[in-house]
């Protein structure tokens, strides 16, 4: 069981490199970057057409700060610029939700929305 989440992160090409470089040293100094790789793998990748940056989706994830694959992640995004990235995570709980960063620009179009749908 746990809490499952839906989760987009979105890297321009600066943050893109960041998380290749971090990748790179995690292989060297991480406890088990065969995980981290594999998390990243099992993520929904989308690459811009245009080589301008990089989407990660996961849906159905548990993105506890403890694991360290999330802790990769959240690492990576402390040290981008705010406007190289963007990270969205839909909780199982209505009030739920998560925003970091301001690349809104993405050429995804990634953005999280509230509805109210019936038909």
């Amino acid at each position: 069981m746990g809490y499952y989440s839906e989760v987009a992160l979105c890297l321009s090409d600066n943050g893109r490199a960041r998380l290749d470089a971090a990748m790179h040293e995690a292989r060297q100094h991480a406890t088990n970057p065969s995980d981290i790789e594999l998390f990243l793998q099992n993520g929904l990748r989308q690459d811009a057409p245009d080589s301008e940056g990089v989407l990660y989706y996961w849906e159905g994830v548990k993105w506890y700060a403890e694991f360290e694959e999330v802790q990769f992640i959240t690492d990576v995004m402390d040290e981008l610029d705010v406007d190289d990235y963007l990270f969205l995570r839909i909780g199982e709980d209505v009030d739920d939700a998560e925003i970091l960063g301001g690349w809104w620009d993405n050429p995804f179009d990634a953005r999280l929305f509230r509805t109210i749908d019936f038909g």
